[in-house]
């Protein structure tokens, strides 16, 4: 009996001693309290092209302003690409130059030149150039047949040699030849050109005609815009030789080395955001809803303790922690808590992993 008497009484003060933290500890003050540790959000920047690298113009622990550069990629081969866009932009929206406009019109006009020519067939001059040829060879057949015909008789009576008789032959067989010839070209100048020649010289001719059109007219609104477009991409790989802090933050992490080879994408340092330091503090279920977001709150650090920072409460908790599966009386429902967000403003003097003390005022 005196055994149970005991541990009935050390019960008793347990819960009596628990009761009197609990209360201590979340109505001092008649305001809202909890710990937690220090936390900051951090950023991983990098390079969307990547490359390799030439300088690291910081270390970690390094404090950074927003836009300053932190990496450096070697960028000849972006410089180049984006010049080059740029050149191609510019000259697409400036049109083609004058001399390159006059080339577009003098070959056209001599290709339409060559189709009307193959269209309307061989000058009249030419045929008539061509008919004398044919007369002029015809005549010196007759002449180089009937020479060869007496060598041949006199050959014959043994009073010139044989090679004097085939001479004689050789040069009518030539004169033969060449009169077919110009019968041939003859008659290929009166029937005109063949009708593929013909297609063509038409197809040239329309060719160089758009060619002179386009350049007359320039490019297109859509070609203008391609090209700006494709200037404003490489623009902006450009921009991704350095990588740059995006908020007021403290280098955290920066493991690379001038030299290093970086894939694109690959986060190349880590950094924590000077103006967004945080605590999370965890309130039981049955006193959340005296907690609002926007609400204030009074924070302290062991570093600082004669100092009270400013804190706001910048989010709560959708989902409780550390809580049983199934809480079936009102008493059990006590250890069920829920984590709250307190932004500190510190002026960077609250660093992350500092422990740190927080009460919530409460507004009526």
């Amino acid at each position: 009996m005196n055994r149970k008497r005991i541990f009935l009484i050390v019960l008793i003060a347990a819960i009596v001693g628990g009761t009197a933290v609990y209360a201590t500890w979340f109505r001092r003050d008649d305001g809202l309290q909890g710990s937690g540790t220090v936390e900051a959000r951090n950023i991983r920047v990098g390079s969307k092209v990547g490359g390799r690298i030439d300088q690291v113009l910081v270390r970690e622990g390094d404090r950074v302003q927003p836009g300053q550069v932190l990496v450096t990629f070697d960028d000849q081969e972006l410089k180049a690409a984006m010049e080059q866009s740029r050149a191609n932009a510019e000259k697409s929206a400036s049109g083609y130059r004058k001399e390159d406009i006059a080339e577009a019109r003098a070959a056209a006009a001599q290709a339409k030149a060559e189709y009307e020519q193959r269209r309307n067939g061989y000058r009249q001059e030419d045929i008539a150039a061509a008919q004398a040829d044919v007369d002029r060879a015809q005549a010196e057949e007759v002449r180089s047949h009937l020479d060869f015909q007496r060598y041949d008789a006199l050959a014959q009576k043994d009073l010139v040699s044989k090679q004097q008789r085939d001479t004689a032959e050789m040069n009518w067989k030539v004169a033969t030849a060449q009169q077919a010839n110009a019968k041939h070209k003859l008659d290929e100048l009166r029937r005109g050109y063949r009708a593929e020649e013909i297609a063509a010289a038409e197809a040239r001719y329309h060719q160089t005609q758009a060619t002179l059109e386009k350049f007359e007219r320039g490019n297109r609104r859509e070609d203008v815009e391609q090209a700006k477009a494709a200037y404003a991409y490489d623009e902006a790989r450009f921009r991704e030789r350095q990588v740059t802090a995006p908020s007021a933050a403290i280098v955290e992490v920066l493991d690379v080395r001038p030299g290093d080879l970086i894939p694109p994408n690959t986060p190349v340092a880590t950094l924590l955001e000077a103006d967004q330091i945080y605590v999370r503090i965890y309130i039981p279920e049955t006193i959340i809803g005296r907690v609002r977001v926007g609400e204030k709150a009074e924070v302290r650090v062991d570093s600082f303790p004669k100092t009270v920072f400013e804190g706001v409460v910048e989010q709560i908790n959708q989902q409780a922690e550390f809580l049983p599966r199934n809480v079936q009386t009102r008493d059990e429902r006590v250890h069920q808590v829920i984590g709250v967000k307190i932004r500190i403003s510190s002026g960077g003097r609250v660093l992350p992993g500092m422990a740190a003390d927080v009460k919530l005022l409460e507004t009526s």
